[in-house]
């Protein structure tokens, strides 16, 4: 009975605990953000209706945003994506390849909890970007890009697949840096640093993170959304628009966006519209219409990319690379998230 205890309040703090957008003390900010944005748009309608419109969270892809949160959530609670079963590891190794070293000037725990955010942001970033940019891996990522209306429970609207891959790559990278500041400094982050990021994580939660995936509008101004990614930001990275595919992928940090071509700032409030579309913003069919669709599309999709590179491959090599360049496909148009 106890163990059962145990594992219903692990998934209680997974669901609803400080590390969970849907804590409540995150919500109830996020209420006062929009009843101040609320009142400066001089909304007509009553707040409750406005924040909370029965035309998205009756939604049928809201509907299975809830079945695939409950999923996910169940998978995060028995440590599935636990990034720090790969950091140690990844540490480890290079301490071993390489040996500790030591100086007399230890790096502040500050700059250690800076360097481990965006080291942490960094693969975030280019995990996401990737995920776009590959035709085998889009069809995991794909299912968070094909919600058709956007509430904070959407940000949970993953394929398992996606953020094993998230959370492997996001531990390799910290693990290695971890690594690094071992063998230069002899140094390891502390409780104290951990405590840092921690933190830096809860201030991106209070800036309005559970605004990100709503049909609120909140933007930070030009200045500052080439540093920080604001929800406006982020809905423009979800919009059916051809000019708004493939920006802003950053969660954290916008700097990574502005570096490698992909940040895009509006200069006012724009008209968006969620879901999937071709390259030329025309909506498809919505292809995750269940929570077994959710499961099992991704996986058909990918494996049916896998099967046609194989192909293309067998291909050249029967034709030669001359006959086979005219016939390689067209990598597919994806929206951005």
């Amino acid at each position: 009975m106890e163990q059962y205890a145990n594992t219903l309040s692990e998934f209680l703090s997974v669901v609803a605990g400080p590390t969970s957008r849907l804590w409540p003390v995150y919500l109830l900010v996020t209420l006062g953000l929009c009843m101040i944005i609320y009142r400066q748009q001089a909304v007509r309608t009553s707040f409750v209706k406005w924040l909370f419109p029965k035309s998205i969270y009756f939604h049928a892809s809201h509907i299975v945003d809830l079945k695939v949160f409950v999923l996910n959530r169940i998978f995060t609670a028995i440590g599935m994506f636990n990034v720090v079963v790969f950091s140690p590891i990844v540490a480890l190794a290079i301490v071993n390849m390489f040996g500790a070293g030591g100086t007399e000037d230890p790096l502040h725990p500050v700059l250690i909890a800076i360097l481990l955010l965006m080291a942490g942001d960094f693969a975030t970033y280019w995990v996401h970007r990737v995920h776009h940019e590959s035709r085998i891996i889009w069809p995991f990522h794909s299912l968070h890009h094909s919600a058709e209306v956007m509430t904070p429970i959407t940000v949970y609207r993953k394929h398992p697949i996606y953020d094993l891959i998230s959370s492997f790559v996001r531990g390799v990278l910290i693990g290695g840096l971890q690594g690094v500041m071992l063998c230069v400094f002899d140094q390891a982050p502390t409780a104290a640093t951990i405590a840092g990021v921690n933190a830096c994580y809860i201030l991106f939660n209070i800036a309005g993170s559970n605004l990100r995936h709503s049909h609120v509008w909140l933007s930070f101004g030009p200045v500052i959304e080439h540093i920080f990614i604001s929800p406006a930001q982020h809905q423009i990275h979800h919009s059916l628009d051809p000019r708004h595919h493939n920006k802003n992928y950053g969660e954290v940090l916008a700097i990574w966006d502005w570096m490698f071509g992909t940040l895009y700032v509006p200069r006012q409030r724009e008209t968006v519209e969620f879901g999937l579309g071709d390259r030329h913003g025309n909506r498809i069919a919505q292809p995750h219409d269940s929570l077994s669709a959710a499961m099992v599309v991704p996986v058909r999709d990918s494996l049916r990319q896998i099967a046609k590179l194989l192909g293309m491959r067998r291909y050249r090599m029967s034709a030669g690379e001359g006959a086979a360049a005219t016939a390689t496909p067209e990598t597919p148009s994806t929206p951005a998230e």
